[in-house]
């Protein structure tokens, strides 16, 4: 038996505010629908499984949901069955009842489990939703509880403990399951979701990441130094995809499916020993003569030390930024200048995403929390106020609508 498993699709997320953002992750849903069913006539695939976070909100837009419809009613014409649990973005961990995978499961395109199982012949399919890392026993018991005779497949959104990530997400730790009682669970398989890097596998349990299907976080993007006059491609864009379980006597074997990237995502990397703003307008304008390419997404990060007899008002962000004219490019000046014969350095900080992000680390002290702090902002400047709300629920632990307000929360902090 071939069995897909997708999960963090993230439909309807608009990185950086931006709408073509937004479509990228439409394509790239759409992308992998395509290739399920090609699967499906080549190779007989039968079954996907999303494990998580098919939508970024709970309330996705009308327009979100048509793409969504519009892929899962190309498998159920190609004979595809889809099951799905909600990930910590598709609904309330609280209040799990009211959500959109909901809404699909009524309308035929998706079988929606949650504390259930579907069994596949001798395949038992067990799903169980989202859960905060305290009540991880009722996940446990859920799952110990479900478990078939023959194999069985769990389909889960958490970190799993001991999973070696290479980017940190803000919230592995509020949606965290510890490994040992995993382990000694009779489960050949966990399908698992929320760590966004592709075909990530626990170093100890059969459980894998496919990862989310588009770029998430700028850590994945192309990189290039940017020295002496050259530029060196130092990092290869990370790939995504999803992954097929070919799963029988022998149990549940695991391969990686990469997809194509929907655009050029770069960062390049330019370091000052002293830095003069007319060699930096040099510079930055032979990284636009190469890399200005009409639909690239480009973060330049321009750092260093200020030479002598500048101004830190000399370097202007929006002025280097209008050196590129096919591409967004955000432009994050951080740059040090002496003050008081070398005694000590203050820092410039180019773009008002870094500016914020450098006054909430010198307050803050935390990396992962001014991390969860600018996701609220980007999701508030993108009018996902839900979305917003929700990070910072996850933040705090505490469901902050309904019965409980946020005002009522923050009573109970004071």
């Amino acid at each position: 038996m071939l069995i897909a498993q997708l999960a963090d699709i993230h439909l309807g997320h608009r990185q950086y505010g931006l709408d073509e953002r937004l479509e990228d992750y439409n394509r790239a849903f759409l992308s992998a629908v395509d290739e399920l069913v090609r699967l499906r006539e080549e190779r007989g695939l039968d079954t996907v499984v999303i494990s998580g976070d098919f939508f970024d909100t709970q309330r996705p837009s009308p327009s979100i949901y048509i793409t969504a419809i519009r892929g899962l009613a190309r498998l159920r014409e190609a004979g595809i069955r889809v099951i799905a649990i909600r990930g910590n973005h598709d609904s309330s961990v609280i209040n799990p009842v009211e959500n959109p995978l909901a809404v699909l499961h009524q309308m035929g395109l998706i079988q929606y489990l949650d504390n259930n199982y579907v069994d596949l012949g001798e395949v038992r399919v067990i799903g169980v939703g989202t859960v905060y890392t305290d009540m991880q026993n009722r996940l446990i018991n859920s799952l110990n509880a479900l478990r078939g005779g023959g194999i069985n497949i769990a389909v889960i959104h958490q970190y799993i403990e001991g999973a070696p990530y290479i980017y940190p997400m803000p919230n592995v730790d509020v949606f965290m399951i510890n490994e040992k009682p995993l382990a000694q669970l009779d489960i050949d398989y966990f399908a698992v979701g929320h760590i966004h890097e592709h075909e990530l596998r626990h170093p100890r349990i059969n459980a894998v990441y496919p990862g989310s299907l588009e770029i998430w976080d700028a850590r994945e993007f192309e990189v290039y130094e940017y020295s002496n006059g050259k530029l060196r491609k130092v990092k290869d864009l990370d790939p995504k995809g999803f992954l097929l379980l070919d799963v029988g006597g022998n149990g549940v074997k695991v391969s990686g499916v990469r997809l194509g990237v929907s655009r050029r995502l770069i960062r390049v990397r330019v370091k000052y020993d002293e830095a003069k703003p007319s060699v930096v307008r040099s510079d930055v304008a032979y990284i636009a003569s190469n890399m200005d390419q009409r639909g690239s997404l480009i973060i330049l990060e321009v750092e260093g030390r200020v030479a002598g007899g500048y101004s830190t008002r000399d370097f202007n962000a929006n002025a280097l930024r209008k050196l590129f004219s096919r591409a967004w490019v955000d432009v994050r000046l951080s740059l040090e200048r002496q003050v008081g014969g070398g005694e000590r350095s203050v820092r410039v900080f180019g773009g008002i995403n870094e500016i914020i992000r450098q006054a909430l680390r010198s307050r803050l002290g935390n990396d992962e929390l001014v991390g969860v702090v600018m996701d609220i902002i980007e999701r508030v400047r993108a009018d996902d106020e839900d979305g917003a709300l929700k990070v910072l629920e996850n933040l705090v632990g505490v469901p902050l609508r309904g019965s409980k307000s946020i005002t009522d929360w923050l009573g109970v902090q004071k």
